[in-house]
């Protein structure tokens, strides 16, 4: 391999592992809270609705944590917490939701005690809960476009409802103009009967006006008839 076949080779691998670090739904940060700012870990989900958020994470927190979360001055929250991959230390969760236009954001913090996890303090802990929140990052996803699969789905229903509707209508409108067209066409042959049984009237009108004519000139005829 020469040189620059190498140097397109390493640049190519760097790209594809920026690109997959980029990808990484979860991200660590630091944010403002009811302690202040704080290490902690945030999540982002476009076009997605903040109930839905709210929805996954509670079930999510209840699930792998055992954690009831409650609501308390803007935050979601619960206490006195253990899971397995912070060992025997009890912990407290901290969360909050937020929409800015078309996205909204799920920030997490795990309370320690002495400390809020972060790579900083306890690297393989925090791989451990950036595990996991990649897992509820995926079932919000899903959740996200369940809803969307389930609008589109109902909306699909609707038109195929108003496609049968179009359809009975115009089946209705074809019928109604046969049945137009044959009262047309009806009423087209009763015309022409109609004519012909007036020129046959005319023909009997003509023959009757003639033979009462006759029959008026034999009237005024009579003394004249002689002996006939």
């Amino acid at each position: 391999m020469n040189k620059k076949s190498l140097l397109s080779l390493l640049f190519f691998v760097a790209i594809v592992s920026q690109m997959s670090a980029q990808f990484d739904p979860v991200r660590e940060t630091e944010r403002m809270m009811s302690f202040g700012s704080r290490p902690g870990f945030r999540m982002e989900f476009a076009n997605t609705d903040p109930s839905t958020v709210e929805e996954v994470w509670k079930k999510f927190a209840k699930d792998n944590f055992n954690a009831k979360l409650k609501k308390s001055k803007g935050e979601w929250t619960a206490s006195k917490l253990r899971a397995a991959f912070m060992g025997d230390e009890v912990f407290a969760l901290y969360s909050t939701i937020e929409k800015d236009g078309n996205e909204t954001a799920l920030n997490v913090w795990v309370d320690a005690g002495s400390y809020f996890l972060s790579r900083r303090d306890n690297r393989n802990r925090t791989e451990e809960m950036l595990r996991s929140l990649r897992q509820c990052y995926f079932d919000v996803r899903r959740a996200a476009i369940g809803k969307e699969l389930k609008t589109q789905e109902t909306q699909l229903k609707e038109m195929e409802a108003k496609q049968k509707k179009l359809d009975k209508e115009n089946e209705d409108m074809r019928r109604s103009i046969e049945i137009w067209e044959s009262k047309i066409q009806k009423a087209r042959q009763d015309i022409v009967n109609n004519e012909q049984a007036q020129e046959a009237n005319l023909v009997e009108q003509e023959n009757q006006q003639r033979l009462l004519e006759e029959t008026r000139r034999r009237l005024d005829n009579v003394e004249s008839e002689g002996g006939n």
